[in-house]
């Protein structure tokens, strides 16, 4: 008897060792499968063609990304109209884009919502800066129709509660160096990241700018969280746009950060942009979606499906 508790004991040890802490706690093999793979694909790396050139600003008066500097940032869009059923989402695998929820339920069941991936500037055809005189071009943008969503089933519309989906596509990305998926915060350290208040976040979107224009090229902007009001619980992350802001048409964008995931440092989703004041700009709260709060919902859906 005792041998066998021994053996037990040293068993758990090796799991507790070898094991990360959040993997452990996964029960279910088909959601430990989903955590493998995500873990070990390639992501949340960065193609910065100028480094120098970054100037993060607002997304309310914000600066502009640079070149394939946010290859995970997908285009939510209608085909016959840009600024129809207009959000942001993130690339997370092969097949998967995050996003909100709202941007699903409010998008008329008409229209067939289309995704861009690997896009900058919404009003060329092909996007490219100069550097040394010389000039520098990504590849081509990419379009995909999605075969399946899923929203949250716990979404409310009206307090903005769970406000996060999944876009299965149509078709598996070949990741490139202007498109490749982000990373979720999947190691312990990272899921409890987002209990401190005052973090500094970077948010990416086409929203509407100070002019009420939307945007045509991806924009950034840095925030810092605050403490949630309103009977908001951890699933939310919030912001009171003092300085700044997001607005209309960056919903189901990210807010990142470089972190230390698994050993390397990479760009890491913590959030995702939710809803705000009616109004945007300086002195309007705005909020977002507590991503490592919904990891366990986003291995569970995603296990639902044979492939990634």
């Amino acid at each position: 008897m005792n041998c066998s508790l021994a053996i037990f004991t040293l068993l758990w040890a090796f799991i507790w060792l070898y094991i990360p802490e959040s993997e452990a706690r996964i029960k279910d093999p088909r959601e430990r499968r989903v955590y493998q793979k995500l873990k070990q694909q390639d992501c949340g790396v960065l193609t910065d063609v100028i480094p120098t050139q970054r100037l993060r600003r607002r997304i309310i008066g914000g600066g502009k990304s640079s070149l394939m500097s946010q290859p995970w940032m997908a285009f939510l869009y209608v085909s016959n109209n840009l600024e129809m059923c207009r959000c942001g989402g993130t690339l997370i695998s092969a097949r998967f884009v995050l996003t909100a929820a709202h941007c699903i339920k409010l998008c008329p069941k008409t229209e067939e919502l289309r995704v861009r991936l690997g896009e900058l500037d919404l009003n060329t055809s092909t996007d490219c800066t100069t550097y040394d005189y010389q000039p520098i071009c990504a590849p081509p943008v990419e379009e995909y129709t999605i075969e399946k969503w899923t929203v949250h089933e716990d979404f409310d519309l009206f307090s903005g509660w769970n406000d996060v989906a999944l876009l299965r596509l149509s078709r598996k990305v070949i990741f490139k160096d202007h498109i490749r998926p982000i990373c979720l915060p999947l190691n312990y350290d990272l899921l409890k990241f987002t209990s401190s208040i005052g973090e500094t976040y970077l948010a990416v979107g086409w929203g509407k700018m100070e002019d009420q224009d939307f945007a045509n090229s991806t924009m950034e902007v840095y925030i810092n969280t605050k403490e949630c009001s309103g009977g908001r619980d951890s699933s939310f992350l919030c912001a009171d746009g003092l300085y700044v802001d997001t607005c209309t048409g960056d919903s189901g964008g990210p807010l990142t950060r470089s972190a230390l995931y698994f050993g390397a440092v990479r760009t890491v989703q913590f959030g995702v942009v939710s809803t705000g004041s009616n109004a945007c700009g300086a002195g309007q709260n705005a909020y977002y979606m507590d991503v490592p709060t919904f990891v366990p919902w986003i291995l569970a859906k995603l296990a639902e499906f044979p492939n990634l």
